[in-house]
C-alpha cells in the first residue's frame, strides 16, 4: 500500500499557485537569465528551500536542491540587494549556509551540499542504463524512476510496513505530456530531463540531518510534506514543483 501511496509524494503542487509553460530550455537562455541585471531584490523566506524555490520562480531558473535538513537551513532567510545580477543573488543565498555550490549544467541550476554528502552516500549519483517515457504525465514518469530506483536500492526482501505517507497536492490537468529518453544516465540526470521538458520546473530532494544509512548504505531521504520517517523500502524521495509553488517549511530534524 505504502509504495503506491509514495507515488503522491513524488509530484507535489500548492493549489492555486500558477503553473509555468514547459519546453526544452536552452543552456543559453538560462545563462542570459542568471546574467542578468537587478536593480533591486528583496527576498524573504521562512527557510533556505522556501528561499532557492523563490528565486528560481521570480527569473524562471529550472533548478535542482540537493538539501541537508539541519537546523541552520531551517532558519529564516531575508536578503536584499540593489544593482545584483541574478547570480550574485542566487550564490548570496547558497552561500549562507556552509558547504554548498551551484554548478550549472545541461540547462539547469544544481545546488547541493558538496561536503555533506559523500557521491557513495547520494542515490542521485546511481547509474540507469536506460529511462525512457513518452507522451506521459511528468508524475507518470516520476513514479518510473522511483520505481527503476527502488528496485537497485532497497534491500531484498519483503519489510513491515507502519504508518503511510500523506498525499500533499494535486497533478495540474493542464501540465502537457512529456516525452523523455536517456541511456548511460544518473538519477540526477532524470530529474534534470524532467524539469526541463515539462513544467515542473525545480526538483527538490532533502537529504535526513542524521549519518546513518539506509540499508541499502545510502543516506535516508526526507519529502516536505511529512515530518515522520520513510522506511528504507521506499528510499529515496523527492519533490517536483512548478515555478510559483511554495514549498512547507521544512520537517524538524531527524529523531
Amino acid at each position: 500500500m505504502l509504495a503506491r501511496i509514495a507515488l503522491f509524494l513524488l509530484f507535489l503542487q500548492t493549489p492555486g499557485a500558477p503553473s509555468s509553460s514547459s519546453g526544452p530550455d536552452r543552456p543559453g537562455d538560462l545563462d542570459s537569465r542568471l546574467g542578468a541585471s537587478v536593480r533591486s531584490y528583496q527576498l524573504e523566506a521562512v527557510d533556505f528551500v522556501d528561499a532557492l524555490t523563490r528565486v528560481a520562480s521570480d527569473f524562471q531558473l529550472p533548478m535542482g536542491i540537493e538539501w541537508v535538513n539541519t537546523p541552520s537551513a531551517r532558519a529564516k532567510v531575508k536578503l536584499s540587494w540593489k544593482k545584483a545580477t541574478v547570480q550574485k543573488i542566487l550564490q548570496a543565498v547558497a552561500d549562507g549556509q556552509p558547504g554548498y555550490k551551484i554548478v550549472v549544467h545541461k540547462g539547469v541550476v544544481h545546488i547541493f551540499a558538496a561536503n555533506l554528502i559523500p557521491d557513495r552516500e547520494n542515490p542521485l549519483k546511481l547509474s540507469i542504463s536506460t529511462f525512457e517515457v513518452r507522451n506521459v504525465t511528468v508524475e507518470f514518469a516520476s513514479q518510473e524512476l522511483h520505481d527503476i530506483v527502488k528496485r537497485t536500492v532497497s534491500p531484498a526482501g519483503p519489510q513491515q510496513r507502519t504508518g503511510g505517507v500523506a498525499r500533499s497536492g494535486a497533478s495540474n490537468i493542464d501540465d502537457p505530456k512529456v516525452s523523455v529518453r536517456l541511456s548511460n544516465t544518473t538519477v540526477e540526470d532524470v530529474l534534470d530531463a524532467l524539469a526541463l521538458a515539462s513544467a515542473r520546473k525545480v526538483w527538490i530532494v532533502t537529504f535526513s540531518d542524521s549519518p546513518s544509512l539506509a540499508a541499502s548504505g545510502y543516506r535516508r531521504t526526507l519529502t516536505l510534506w511529512n515530518s515522520f520517517r520513510i522506511p528504507d523500502d521506499e528510499q529515496p524521495l523527492w519533490d517536483l514543483l512548478h515555478w510559483g509553488d511554495a514549498p512547507p517549511a521544512a520537517p524538524p530534524a531527524s529523531k
